[in-house]
């Protein structure tokens, strides 16, 4: 089950270094640039190898990056992102376009009207913690594709349910109020990942969609 998952989600190193066209060496400095995530899942493979010849255990280490990291070696190259200040600064961008665009949606407007203080929670602190989250690989396990925008519409979302749990007893959600947390729900169902059958029910895929929608289905 966990190997089925991470295949089809990611891709072992070595297959990672073909599709992006790119050396182990180069990938390397690029991690310790921190300018690219390092891999999301490092499996620990223990081999026992039986023969007439001999016997022997061997230990090797499979690391897996998520698939769409491609897509962010790329605008690495393309826009010649060569120091973390340069990448951190197009990763801001992006993920600050993204949350502009929210705000101003249906369901961005919907939370505001709910909870107008909302936005402050995404301040500089914030933002220092979500870069560095994204250099370690973090958003590959949590996000479908790992990128600046889906990364804050998974924040968000996550954020809005959670707070809303807790401002808002069962019985004081309005038939508006269950409208508007079922639509954060179906985002975040689409950014955010599914998770190593072993990790759901750790993560908000349970606590925010799982469990949400069964709650919203009993009122």
């Amino acid at each position: 089950m966990l190997l089925t998952y991470l295949f089809e989600n990611f891709y072992e190193e070595t297959t990672f270094l073909k599709e992006a066209q790119i050396s182990v060496a180069d990938l390397s400095g690029l991690i310790q640039k921190r300018v690219m995530p390092k891999p999301s899942y490092i499996v620990k493979n223990t081999a026992d190898v039986l023969s007439f010849v001999s016997s022997s255990c061997e230990v090797q280490p499979y690391r897996f990056h998520l698939k769409n990291h491609v897509a962010w070696l790329e605008t690495l190259h393309v826009l010649n992102l060569d120091s973390e200040a340069r990448a951190r600064a197009t990763f801001q961008v992006q993920y600050e376009t993204a949350a502009k665009s929210f705000f101003i949606s249906a369901l961005g407007e919907s939370i505001l009207a709910i909870m107008p203080r909302f936005p402050e929670g995404f301040d500089a602190v914030h933002f220092d913690a979500t870069w560095q989250y994204f250099l370690d690989g973090v958003y590959g396990v949590c996000t479908r594709n790992g990128m600046p925008g889906d990364i804050f519409l998974k924040q968000a979302c996550v954020r809005f349910i959670d707070h809303f749990t807790e401002a808002f007893p069962d019985a004081d959600i309005s038939p508006e109020h269950q409208k508007t947390v079922l639509a954060a729900v179906d985002i975040l169902d689409k950014v955010e990942s599914d998770f190593a059958p072993h990790e759901v029910s750790e993560t908000s895929r349970q606590r925010c969609i799982i469990n949400m929608r069964e709650k919203l289905a009993r009122m």
